[in-house]
């Protein structure tokens, strides 16, 4: 499974192997080199384009929330962790190449491999615990476009202790 890191770093696909990715992922791409890296493979057929039943992009949407990732994920990360979610659970153990710390932490979460390319990827996983470093006040779960809802700061994370 490839985010758009890979794309970026001109990931080498094999030739023995099939490779998925999501949609949202083109869309991220600015460099002209690396849409064409991405159109390539997916006209040779490598590269398989898809979007991950909405069963499995609820199930990644709770789960980013209950260990803080969910303002640090965008939505094309969501999707691929989704897709990764949903490809595990019919048999298959797909691996996400991604140099994104947000995306290696969830994945690692959700039992899912991933692969860094350009950088020595995650050391352990981390929950995150919200808070707003205006009013010092903690959070349970992520704030409404990450704004205190008491000050009107913006809110931080840091690892939790444990």
């Amino acid at each position: 499974m490839l985010d758009t890191s890979a794309f970026i770093q001109g990931y080498n696909l094999s030739s023995d192997e099939d490779y998925y990715t999501v949609p949202e992922v083109l869309g991220e791409i600015r460099e002209e080199l690396c849409i064409m890296r991405y159109e390539g493979a997916k006209a040779s057929g490598k590269l398989k384009e898809t979007r991950p039943d909405t069963i499995w992009v609820k199930e990644i949407e709770y789960k980013t929330k209950s260990t803080g990732e969910a303002h640090k994920l965008s939505t094309t990360d969501k999707q691929l962790l989704a897709l990764g979610l949903q490809l595990k659970s019919s048999g298959e153990a797909p691996t996400i190449i991604s140099d994104d710390y947000s995306v290696q932490n969830m994945a690692s979460r959700l039992g899912l491999h991933f692969a860094s390319q350009a950088t020595r990827g995650i050391k352990r996983v981390l929950d995150w615990s919200i808070y707003c470093p205006g009013c010092r006040r903690g959070f349970d779960s992520p704030q409404e476009d990450n704004i205190c809802p008491i000050c009107g700061t913006e809110l931080k994370r840091k690892p939790k202790k444990g």
